[in-house]
C-alpha cells in the first residue's frame, strides 16, 4: 500500500471529496438506467454498482488510513447497513496497519518522558509491530531485559477523529442508506473518543486482570512506570492473531476449544461482571500454542447497570415464544416501545421482535449450537435487522448499552461462523423457557 498519507486538513478534505464524487456519478449512472432495465438486469446491475463502489471506498479509506480505517473497521459491524460487497471490503481494514513516520515515534517518546527512546527502554524498535486502536504498538526491553509492547497513540488523534467522521460522512453521503449509516457514525465517534484515554485503558486492563479469572485467558500486564496518558507500556503476549491463526488450518478441535473461550470471556463479563470487552476485531485475540487466548487493546470497554442487564436476559428468555403481551411489556420496560408511539406501529414493531426473537433463540433452544450446521444464520438475522431498521425513526434515544451489546455478539457470532464451529452458547443465565 502507498506510504503517502494525507496528514493536512484540507488535502484529506479533497480526498474525501474526489471518493464521495467517483462514488455519486456511479449511482447517478445506475439512476439513469433503472427505468429502462428489467427486473433480472435491475438486480446485476445494482450488485455490479455495489462492488465497484465498495472497493472505491475501501480504497479511498486506506488513503486516508489513520482513523479513517479503524471506522472502516467498526462499520464493518453494522450487519444491517451496508450490501454484502461493501462488508467485505470493510473487513480487510482489520489488516491494515497505518505505520507514522519513526522520527515521530520518537517525538512522542521524547514529549511523553523527557528523555529518548533509548533512556527509557532499555531497547526500543522504532518500526511498529502491530496497529491498535488510534496508534500502533512497538517491540521494546525493560532493564530487566523483559519483552514489552509499548502502545503509542497518533499526535492529535481526538481533532482527527471528528475531522474524519466528518469526512467519511462525505464519502457515504451518496449511498441510499446515508440516513442510517450517519446515526451510527455519531455512535462511533463517541466510542473513539472515549478510546483516547490510554489512563482508562490501563484501568480496564486491571480491572479484567483481577476480576475476569478465566483459565484459558490471559491479559498483558500494565507497566506503570512506562505508562503515560498517550503512551501505554505492557507485557508482551505470545501468540498468533486470531484470522493468522486460522489460516494454518488449526483442527476443528482446537478451532473450537477457542471459540469457546471466546463465548465463555463475553458470558462472564456481561452477566457476572457487567462489563465487556467491546471490540471483537480478530486482530484483538491472540491465540498460543495451547490454544489459550490473549486479549489485546481494552481501549472500548463498555459497562452495563445491572437492571439493563436483567431485561436483556429476560428479552433472551422469551425468544420463540411469540408471548405478545410479554414482548409488548418488555420493549416497553426497555424502552423501545414509548408513551405516545403510534399503535399500528406499535403492533408492527411487536411483530418484528418476535420474528427476531425466534431467529435469536435458536442459539439457546439446545446445549450445543452448531455453526457449520447453520452457515446462513447471521445472513438470517441481517434480514430481520433491516426490517427492525424500518422502526429507527420510531424509537426515542434508543439505549447505547443495547447497541454496544448488539455489536458485539455480532462480531463474536460472525467469528464462530466462519470458524464452523459447535460450541455451548445456552448457558446458566441464557436460555429459552420451557425450550
Amino acid at each position: 500500500m502507498n506510504d503517502t498519507m494525507p496528514t493536512k486538513k484540507i488535502d484529506r478534505t479533497f480526498s474525501s471529496g474526489k471518493i464521495a464524487a467517483r462514488m455519486g456519478t456511479n449511482q447517478l449512472g445506475y439512476l439513469m438506467k433503472r427505468p429502462f432495465l428489467s427486473k433480472e438486469k435491475q438486480r446485476r446491475s445494482k450488485q455490479k454498482l455495489d462492488d465497484k463502489n465498495a472497493k472505491i471506498l475501501f480504497q479511498g479509506l486506506s488513503l486516508l488510513r489513520g482513523t479513517a480505517l479503524k471506522i472502516a473497521q467498526m462499520l464493518s459491524f453494522e450487519r444491517e447497513m451496508f450490501p454484502d460487497s461493501f462488508q467485505r471490503e470493510l473487513e480487510k481494514s482489520y489488516n491494515q496497519v497505518p505505520p507514522i513516520n519513526r522520527a515521530l515515534v520518537r517525538k512522542i517518546i521524547i514529549n511523553n518522558f523527557n528523555a529518548p527512546p533509548e533512556k527509557v527502554f532499555h531497547s526500543f524498535d522504532t518500526k511498529a509491530f502491530a496497529a491498535a486502536s488510534l496508534g500502533q504498538v512497538h517491540l521494546a526491553r525493560s532493564g530487566e531485559n523483559e519483552l514489552l509492547a509499548v502502545k503509542i497513540q497518533y499526535p492529535d488523534i481526538a481533532q482527527t477523529i471528528s475531522n474524519d467522521i466528518r469526512l467519511v460522512k462525505t464519502i457515504l453521503r451518496p449511498m441510499a442508506e446515508f440516513a442510517i449509516i450517519k446515526t451510527a457514525l455519531e455512535e462511533i465517534e463517541q466510542v473513539l473518543l472515549a478510546e483516547t484515554d490510554y489512563g482508562k485503558e490501563a484501568d480496564n486492563i486491571l480491572f479484567f486482570s483481577k476480576f475476569l479469572n478465566h483459565p484459558r485467558v490471559r491479559i498483558p500486564r500494565v507497566i506503570k512506570k512506562l505508562s503515560t496518558s498517550h503512551v501505554l507500556t505492557m507485557s508482551c503476549m505470545e501468540g498468533m492473531v486470531l484470522n493468522e491463526w486460522l489460516a494454518t488450518n488449526p483442527d476443528q478441535a482446537s478451532k473450537t476449544q477457542v471459540a469457546q473461550t471466546l463465548n465463555d470471556i463475553f458470558v462472564k463479563g456481561f452477566y457476572e461482571l457487567n462489563i465487556i470487552h467491546a471490540d471483537p476485531n480478530p486482530g484483538n485475540f491472540l491465540i498460543s500454542l495451547d490454544n489459550s487466548v490473549s486479549l489485546l487493546d481494552f481501549g472500548c470497554v463498555r459497562s452495563f447497570d445491572p437492571c439493563f442487564v436483567t431485561l436483556y436476559q429476560e428479552l433472551v428468555h422469551i425468544g420463540g415464544s411469540y408471548d405478545r403481551k410479554a414482548y409488548k411489556d418488555l420493549l416497553t420496560r426497555m424502552k423501545f416501545i414509548t408513551p405516545g408511539l403510534d399503535a399500528d406501529v406499535k403492533d408492527r414493531m411487536v411483530d418484528v421482535f418476535m420474528e427476531i426473537g425466534d431467529w435469536y433463540s435458536r442459539l439457546f433452544r439446545e446445549a450445543q449450537f452448531d455453526f457449520g450446521d447453520n452457515p446462513d444464520f447471521i445472513e438470517k438475522g441481517r434480514q430481520l435487522g433491516m426490517k427492525m431498521h424500518e422502526f429507527r425513526r420510531h424509537i426515542k434515544g434508543i439505549n447505547p448499552e443495547f447497541i454496544f451489546l448488539d455489536r458485539t455478539r455480532y462480531g463474536l457470532i460472525r467469528l464462530f461462523e466462519k470458524m464452523k464451529v459447535k460450541i455451548n452458547i445456552q448457558n446458566q443465565y441464557e436460555y429459552c423457557k420451557g425450550g
